[in-house]
């Protein structure tokens, strides 16, 4: 069992493969970080502390990728209860006040800063480097030198400052008039809305064709409608003296019967 000092820091060296990085690196640092803050997972210094009911302590993501492989305490081999482990607020505070070197040291930067800074300082490190805004150039400058870049890209482009909404490329802004844009966009919308008016037009007197064509129809259908009409008022008329008639003949009928019937009497 490795050696423990009263903090409760692993003193012995693990034999841990090198396959985390969960900590900051050791050449980061101004100063060599003490030993008792280097975690034995990652062999970095540690990032958000967490210690094990065994007192050791690791890079929180360090130790939770390592419980996926085992559950046992990389230094004691103690079980890891995750329940049970604890972040230690006042170790990260102290770690973030160590004096680190801009990682951008090898593009020329000599600044040095808190830990707790590095963000700050790198939103605002004039060597960071930074992707070319141009579509299409996908150079890396360093941000002191973006402004020059802008000058000489050649896939630079922008909207005309005039405000014609010319889009401007770095061989054509020389070039550029603002009038003759302005005029040869002018007589494009009006070709395009002369065309849109023709085939409005036209469609309007398709349109009109077409309801010519459903009125002769509707009108023709009137006309049969009147003449089926007519045809069963005259069926209902014939059928109606049909009738009369043979009432009239079944009287007749009647009255001849009762006549040959008063004969006989006689």
């Amino acid at each position: 069992v490795p050696k423990q000092n009263p903090s409760g820091y692993c003193q012995k060296s693990c034999q841990v493969p090198n396959t985390f990085s969960g900590g900051y690196e050791v050449e980061q640092f101004v100063d060599t970080p003490d030993h008792d803050l280097i975690c034995v997972i990652c062999r970095a210094v540690i990032c958000c502390p967490v210690r094990l009911t065994c007192n050791h302590v690791f890079c929180k993501e360090c130790i939770l990728l390592w419980m996926k492989r085992q559950v046992k305490c990389p230094c004691c081999r103690k079980s890891i209860d995750q329940n049970q482990m604890l972040v230690l607020f006042r170790l990260s505070k102290s770690i973030g006040r160590l004096t680190i070197k801009c990682r951008n040291q090898q593009q020329g930067c000599r600044a040095t800063f808190p830990l707790s800074s590095e963000y700050l300082h790198i939103s605002n490190c004039p060597y960071e480097l930074q992707l070319c805004p141009y579509d299409g150039c996908g150079e890396q400058v360093m941000r002191k030198d973006a402004q020059a870049h802008e000058q000489s890209c050649s896939y630079w482009r922008q909207l005309c400052p005039m405000g014609c909404g010319t889009m401007l490329l770095r061989e054509n802004q020389d070039q550029h008039n603002c009038y003759r844009e302005l005029h040869h966009r002018f007589v494009t919308e009006r070709r395009k809305q002369r065309a849109v008016a023709t085939n409005l037009r036209r469609t309007i007197m398709r349109m009109q064709s077409r309801m010519a064509q459903i009125k002769r129809q509707i009108n023709l259908l009137c006309e049969n409608l009147e003449l089926g009409d007519l045809e069963v008022e005259a069926e209902q008329g014939s059928n109606t003296l049909t009738n009369t008639n043979t009432s009239h003949n079944s009287s007749r009928h009647h009255h001849s019967s009762r006549v040959r019937s008063t004969s006989h009497s006689l």
